[in-house]
Parts: structure tokens; C-alpha cells; sequence
């Protein structure tokens, strides 16, 4: 008892101390712009891997709700996917069936003119011949 009366003061000082200190980086955290983004604004993630083989890797990346479907390890990194939707759908490898009533966009009228196609009551083209062996 005797040491917390003598040590009182010192005691109250570390305990200030330590408050004005929570407060400084509080203030330091609020106010400082974040590079990593912290778990509320992170915008890339590792959504899912597949171990293939020892050296590779098939690695799902997830940056702003678009997922990449990437193969690392080995001689050479490859994009195997590119936007693949995020949402909660998932991906299907089979795409929905047109409603009734949609049409496609009409194609496009081509850069050079192909040459006109002969009509079928022209004469055929005069044969070659061929030398007798």
C-alpha cells in the first residue's frame, strides 16, 4: 500500500501519458489517407485457387466486383478468363436462350466491295486442256 501512495503521481502521469498517446494516433489514423484500404474499401482479393500441379496454380481474382481467372506458376503467367461477373449468380459456361421477340444487331456493311458474282446463264469458263501423257 505504502508503494501506490508514494508512486501515485507517477502512476496518474503514465496513465496520461498513455491516453494523450491513444488520442495522437486516433487523430494520426483518422486523418491520414490509407493505402491499403483496410477491410471496408478493399478492392482486390483472392476469391478462390486450385493447386494444379507443384508449380501451378489456377487463382480466381476478385477486383471490383470482376473476377479474372488467371494460371501463375511455371515458364509463363496466362489469363485464362478476363471479367468474369462477381455477383451472386455465378458463372455458367452455358449461356441463356434469347427471349422471343430480341433481335441481334444487323451486320455491318463490309469495307471493300466484293466483286459481283457471275450469274449462273453465263457461258462457264473456256476449259483448259490438258496435254496427254
Amino acid at each position: 500500500m505504502e508503494f501506490l501512495i508514494q508512486n501515485m503521481q507517477v502512476i496518474i502521469a503514465a496513465v496520461a501519458v498513455l491516453v494523450v498517446l491513444f488520442i495522437v494516433i486516433g487523430v494520426w489514423r483518422a486523418f491520414s489517407p490509407r493505402v491499403t484500404g483496410g477491410r471496408r474499401g478493399q478492392r482486390l482479393g483472392i476469391s478462390e485457387y486450385y493447386e494444379v500441379d507443384k508449380l501451378r496454380r489456377l487463382v480466381l481474382v476478385r477486383r471490383d466486383n470482376v473476377e479474372h481467372l488467371i494460371l501463375i506458376g511455371g515458364p509463363q503467367d496466362l489469363l485464362i478468363e478476363p471479367h468474369v461477373s462477381a455477383s451472386g449468380q455465378g458463372y455458367s459456361s452455358h449461356p441463356e436462350p434469347m427471349q422471343p421477340g430480341t433481335a441481334r444487331p444487323a451486320p455491318r456493311t463490309p469495307a471493300f466491295k466484293a466483286p459481283p458474282l457471275r450469274p449462273a446463264a453465263e457461258a462457264p469458263a473456256p476449259r483448259r486442256e490438258e496435254p496427254e501423257l
